[in-house]
C-alpha cells in the first residue's frame, strides 16, 4: 500500500480543461467554456461555477480548507482557486501521512510481499489476512485523498498550484471546469465511463486543452475495452530526446489491431459522425510546442 497508487477521476459530463493563461492579473475563475469548443460545449453548455455568489467563491491552500469548499460535493455553484501546493496525504493540522498512518488490521510491507512472493506462491491472486489488510488500509487512504467534485463547480490554480497524491471524483456530475492546475503524484488517469454505463448516464461530454501527462503507469496506448470505433488522426509517437530527434506519424488503430493479443476486438475508424463542435485544431506538433510553455503553469 502506497501513498501515491491513487486515481484523479474525471468521470462526469462536462469537464474540461483551459490552457494557461500569460496574463495572470485577470480573474480567469468565472470564465466559461465557448460555444463550439468541443464536446463539453454540446446542449447547454458549460459554465460551471460562473454564476456562484460571493458566499460560495473561496481560495485555499490546504486539505482543509478544500473540503470545506467542496462542501461533499454538493451541486451550488461555486468556484475554488488553489494556492501553492496541497497535499492530499495530510492530517487535518497539516501533518503529511505515510504508510504507517493509514497501515490497519496488522498490515506490514514486508509481511505481505514475503506472502504472496511469486517464488513461493505462485500465481495465484493474493487472498488471506495479508491482503485483507492491505485492502482495508488502502480504504483508509482513499476516505483522506478522494474527493468528490459536485456539479456546478470551478476549480482553478493560481500561479503554479499544485494539487499533490489526490484523487479528484467527478461522478454523477454535471458542468464542472477544472483548470490551470498541476496534477503530481496521480496515478494512472481515468477519464470514462463504466462499461454498464447507459442513456444519460452513459454520455461523457468532455474538451480537453493543453494538458501535458508525464510518467503515466498507464501500457496501454488504445484499448478498445466495450468500444470499437475511435477517431484518431494525426498522432506522432516518439520523443524529441530520442536520438532521431523527432516524433512519426502512427495510425493508432491499426497498430491496435496489428499488435493486440487476438483477445480483444478490431477498432474501426467509423464513428459515424463528423465533430462539429470546435474551432481550430492544432496539429501535433505544434500543440506539443503549445503544451510545452503553458499547461498547468507548473514551471
Amino acid at each position: 500500500m502506497s501513498p501515491r497508487h491513487l486515481v484523479p477521476a474525471a468521470a462526469g459530463v462536462g469537464l474540461f480543461r483551459l490552457p494557461a493563461h500569460a496574463d495572470t492579473a485577470r480573474d480567469i475563475s468565472r470564465d466559461v467554456l465557448a460555444a463550439d469548443d468541443g464536446w463539453a460545449a454540446y446542449g447547454t453548455g458549460t459554465t460551471a461555477g460562473a454564476a456562484a455568489d460571493d458566499a460560495h467563491v473561496y481560495t485555499v491552500t490546504d486539505r482543509t480548507g478544500l473540503v470545506r469548499a467542496l462542501d461533499g460535493g454538493s451541486d451550488t455553484p461555486k468556484i475554488i482557486t488553489i494556492a501553492g501546493t496541497i497535499d492530499a496525504d495530510t492530517d487535518d493540522s497539516g501533518r503529511r501521512l505515510d504508510c504507517a498512518d493509514y497501515a490497519t488490521d496488522g498490515y506490514h510491507l514486508k509481511d505481505h510481499l514475503a506472502a504472496y512472493d511469486p517464488r513461493t506462491r505462485g500465481s495465484a491472486r493474493p487472498s488471506g489476512p495479508q491482503e485483507e489488510a492491505r485492502q482495508a488500509s488502502a480504504a483508509r487512504q482513499a476516505e483522506r485523498v478522494r474527493f468528490t467534485v459536485g456539479s456546478h463547480t470551478t476549480i482553478v490554480g493560481l500561479g503554479r498550484a499544485v494539487l499533490k497524491g489526490a484523487s479528484l471524483q467527478v461522478r454523477n456530475a454535471d458542468d464542472v471546469i477544472v483548470r490551470d492546475l498541476g496534477l503530481r503524484d496521480a496515478y494512472a488517469m481515468l477519464i470514462g465511463n463504466s462499461d454498464t454505463a447507459t442513456g444519460d448516464r452513459g454520455r461523457l461530454r468532455v474538451t480537453l486543452h493543453h494538458d501535458q501527462f508525464e510518467s503515466v503507469v498507464q501500457a496501454d496506448l488504445v484499448k478498445s475495452w466495450n468500444g470499437g470505433a475511435p477517431h484518431a488522426s494525426g498522432t506522432l509517437w516518439g520523443s524529441p530526446r530520442t536520438k532521431s530527434g523527432g516524433r512519426c506519424p502512427v495510425d493508432l488503430p491499426a497498430l491496435h489491431n496489428a499488435c493486440d493479443s487476438g483477445s480483444e476486438r478490431d477498432l474501426t475508424a467509423d464513428v459515424g459522425r463528423t465533430p462539429v463542435l470546435h474551432g481550430g485544431i492544432d496539429s501535433a506538433a505544434p500543440a506539443d510546442r503549445a503544451v510545452a510553455r503553458g499547461a498547468g503553469r507548473i514551471r
